[in-house]
């Protein structure tokens, strides 16, 4: 009798840890981001001794360092667009494309960024790839070939996210291996981040 109850609670406790493990590490994650956004925005803004007690009075409310860093990036992206604001851009980078190691910092970075948030998004394409004696799931970043090998093969550049982590590998393939699947971005990075147990 006492080994069934023994069971039955431990039954209970884990059914209890599939129900609030995924919630709290959704709302620390969450948290986190929240904190060190919000730190960064209101470390924008003035001290109160400066004069202008009233823009102080933002760092008290909630949430004021993200409503602020919203406001200058959608700003910036606004006034990005303008002629003059370009020409500056252009300018500024091509200082940078100057520096060593700060160019390669700068230019990898715009480039990720763009990969993402740009007109062409890389992270579009879900493939499956043949990788020794098995399959694996990955994503067409590098569609077409940047390079030829000196037999004359081409390649294209397949991103492998690595399961349980948040990493990844490229990978070269000739594109006739490489298959696409008829699986959207977010299912295909659910499968293989959590090692195939989600989307069940």
């Amino acid at each position: 009798m006492g080994r069934r109850i023994l069971k039955r609670l431990t039954l209970y406790f884990f059914n209890g840890l599939l129900v609030i493990l995924p919630l709290a590490g959704t709302l620390y994650l969450l948290q986190y981001f929240y904190r060190l956004v919000n730190d960064w925005g209101v470390g924008w803004l003035p001290e109160r001794s400066s004069g202008l007690p009233w823009l102080s009075d933002l760092m008290e409310l909630p949430g004021a360092g993200i409503l602020l860093i919203l406001a200058v990036v959608t700003l910036t992206g606004m006034f990005a667009r303008w002629f003059a604001v370009k020409k500056l851009i252009d300018g500024m980078e091509a200082v940078i494309s100057r520096i060593p190691l700060v160019k390669g910092v700068y230019g990898t970075l715009k480039d990720t960024m763009h990969s993402f948030f740009g007109d062409k998004t890389s992270f579009d394409t879900v493939v499956f790839v043949t990788v020794a004696d098995s399959k694996r799931i990955g994503f067409l970043t590098v569609k077409e070939p940047r390079f030829r090998t000196a037999d004359g093969k081409e390649y294209v550049g397949v991103y492998f996210p690595q399961s349980m982590q948040f990493a990844g590998d490229l990978h070269w393939f000739e594109a006739d291996r490489v298959e696409v699947l008829d699986l959207s971005v977010d299912e295909a990075l659910r499968i293989v981040l959590s090692a195939g147990i989600a989307g069940k």
